[in-house]
């Protein structure tokens, strides 16, 4: 009879918990336990708890003062591995980092990071396939604006089709099947408004609306839930509030990562 190996555990200590989340949920799809904290004393609460074998840490963790937290972490937690994301400091350089199993600057690449993971737990971890992540249609006549979101989007592994036009973005829905529909409010044409409440009609409100808009009043709010928008995204606040949104709805997310998702948004 083979011997089971324990399951790892990995602490996520970083004050942008946004950046990862599509690791983490590879990580419990391959069998660890992950855990997650946004300030330092959070992490040494949930590291004396559950004993980490591995710990993704910020260098700039909310509470570290003027604490070097690698030091900090590794005398604390001798026996886990530590991946330190490191902030550039102010005259450019980066800090050394010895003794750890890796450093990179952060934000660190979602595969890369994963890579770094699974060669630190190594047999521990399952082999699975790699989750599916949705497809998302971009409508915005900025093509600038447009050309970024997408290539933000892309990066986290969606499809992304995007269009200048919203009218051959409608044309568009039904051989694209979107699992969510990003719109820019503004546009000549076909408005933003309009585009959306045709999107619900179309796919009899299977496919989610999130318009994206520079204008930030109460007005602007109404009317899109009017139309049926299921979020409002300020493109000021793009690109981070973009990922959190359309992970919410569009991406393979597990409970855990869903529910603490879903109380930022």
């Amino acid at each position: 009879m083979v011997a089971r190996l324990p399951v790892p555990v990995v602490l996520f200590a970083d004050r942008d918990l946004s950046g990862s989340r599509s690791v983490r949920g590879e990580l419990r799809r391959r069998g660890a336990m992950v855990l997650m904290a946004g300030t330092v004393d959070e992490a040494f609460h949930q590291a004396a708890i559950s004993a980490p074998d591995l710990i993704v840490l910020d260098d700039d963790l909310e509470g570290r003062g003027d604490r070097d937290l690698a030091e900090l972490f590794s005398s604390a937690l001798p026996q886990a591995r530590i991946i330190l994301l490191q902030t550039r400091r102010p005259d450019g350089s980066w800090g050394a980092a010895p003794g750890l199993y890796a450093a990179g600057p952060r934000p660190l690449a979602p595969e890369t990071l994963l890579g770094l993971a699974r060669g630190a737990l190594g047999s521990r971890l399952h082999d699975v396939p790699r989750s599916r992540q949705g497809t998302v249609l971009c409508v915005d006549d900025d093509p600038n604006f447009l050309r970024s979101v997408a290539r933000l989007l892309s990066r986290r592994g969606y499809k992304v089709s995007a269009f200048e036009d919203a009218d051959r973005a409608l044309e568009a829905i039904p051989w694209l099947k979107p699992d969510v529909a990003l719109v820019d409010i503004m546009m000549p044409g076909m408005g933003g408004l309009d585009l959306a409440q045709k999107i619900q009609e179309q796919s009899k409100g299977q496919i989610p609306v999130v318009f994206l808009t520079a204008l930030d009043t109460d007005e602007a709010y109404y009317e899109g839930h009017q139309h049926g928008g299921s979020f409002m995204v300020e493109k000021a606040a793009a690109p981070q509030k973009v990922l959190d949104v359309v992970d919410y709805l569009a991406g393979d997310l597990d409970p855990q990562e869903r529910e603490a998702l879903k109380s930022r948004l």
